[in-house]
């Protein structure tokens, strides 16, 4: 059974685009059955059509792609967002979205958002990301963000506060938090553009990130941290020295 999809932007060529590459690409999976240039014609066509994918763009005439979620209590379909503009937010959209495309879209990146709509939905993941999108957006000065990391079977959610360290594991990651260990499926690389923006967090090691709230102690000798979980952290001597390790941690 194909993937019924739309594809929402005001762009008739970036339109157009997106199905050349939905043809070209996944033909026998994917149907392009709509096209639509806004908001209010793509509500028309989304309940015309009841598609399985949305991909959407954010900036448009009179509404944006984020309004256009806002009409519906519990998202009915995969969303994949698509965006020329670095500044909408980008790193709310990967904490919440299935995929976001950056435009120009490169093509590695939409067959990876791609692969990743298959495994959600072979699994039915129910997962609401777009209300946890809205709830981490009203508590962005409140320390309760959450993140949606991908795993091997789906998606978690893991509150950002009770991240002590996060460690490169091949391409996936392992997170450390006060409450247990966790797998995600995103690179070190991927976690550490979600989680950087926050103060706490300092990338100490070229395989580690870590959350200055749990720093129990810095062993200078060795150049290890010690974490109130009680796992020690090396630190590379080549990033830091003594004192601008100390200011680090502790600003």
């Amino acid at each position: 059974m194909k993937i019924k999809a739309i594809i929402v932007d005001d762009e008739s060529h970036a339109r157009s685009f997106l199905k050349k590459l939905c043809n070209f690409y996944y033909e026998d999976k994917i149907e392009i059955v709509d096209q639509c240039n806004s908001v209010s014609s793509a509500l028309i066509s989304i309940k015309k059509h009841a598609p399985n994918l949305v991909f959407l763009d954010i900036q448009m005439p009179d509404e944006n792609g984020f309004e256009l979620l806002s009409h519906f209590e519990n998202i009915p379909f995969e969303v994949i967002f698509t965006t020329a503009h670095k500044e909408y937010a980008i790193e709310a959209i990967r904490n919440s979205a299935l995929d976001y495309l950056l435009k120009p879209i490169d093509v590695a990146d939409f067959k990876a958002a791609i692969d990743r709509l298959d495994f959600v939905l072979e699994k039915k993941n129910t997962l609401n990301r777009y209300q946890l999108l809205s709830q981490n957006i009203a508590n962005q000065f409140t320390g309760k963000q959450q993140i949606a990391f991908p795993t091997k079977t789906g998606f978690e959610v893991i509150q950002v506060s009770k991240i002590i360290f996060c460690k490169s594991d091949g391409s996936y990651t392992l997170i450390h938090t006060t409450d247990k260990q966790h797998y995600t499926s995103k690179s070190f690389k991927e976690t550490c553009e979600l989680l950087v923006s926050s103060p706490n967090f300092l990338k100490v090691q070229r395989s580690y990130l870590i959350n200055r709230e749990y720093v129990a102690n810095f062993k200078s000798d060795d150049f290890l941290l010690e974490m109130t979980s009680g796992d020690k952290i090396p630190v590379s001597d080549k990033s830091f020295n003594k004192k601008e390790l100390i200011d680090a941690i502790t600003k």
